[in-house]
């Protein structure tokens, strides 16, 4: 069985290659962080530096945006608590919980790049910047 059998896009790969590769680069490609601060991404033989990238704003740290979630039901109670003084009514007690809800609110993202992680780039046409698609696992 030939090679490009095996693989259903092998013989894709292969027509675009032979189509002319040197005239029409491939777009995307895979980088890997090299350092975080300043951002640098290794592609190939070169190390991009952050001013020739532009990066997908959910993929940086601090990435603020409003969500809402909507009332559904739930199992369980709070934690024993206790509201402090003498009296029955303020000892350590519990809650059912049975539904939770957002319905206005806004997540942070607390992660960032990480040295020797994949990205997935998109290279401009002109080839003098890269576009930060997304991490890849």
């Amino acid at each position: 069985m030939a090679k490009n059998d095996e693989n259903p896009y092998g013989s894709l790969i292969g027509m675009m290659r032979k189509e002319g590769a040197a005239d029409n680069p491939v777009p995307f490609l895979i980088g890997t962080v090299e350092t975080v601060v300043p951002l640098a991404v290794r592609v190939g033989d070169i190390v991009v530096e952050r001013e020739d990238l532009k990066i997908n704003s959910f993929l940086l740290k601090g990435y603020e945006r409003r969500w809402s979630l909507a009332i559904t039901n739930a199992e369980g109670e709070t934690q024993a608590t206790s509201g402090g003084g003498h009296y029955e009514a303020f000892s350590s007690h519990t809650h059912m919980q049975n539904t939770i809800g957002i319905p206005d609110g806004t997540y942070t993202t607390l992660d960032d790049f990480v040295v020797g992680e994949e990205l997935l780039l998109l290279m401009r046409q002109d080839q003098q910047q890269f576009i930060v698609v997304c991490k890849l696992k």
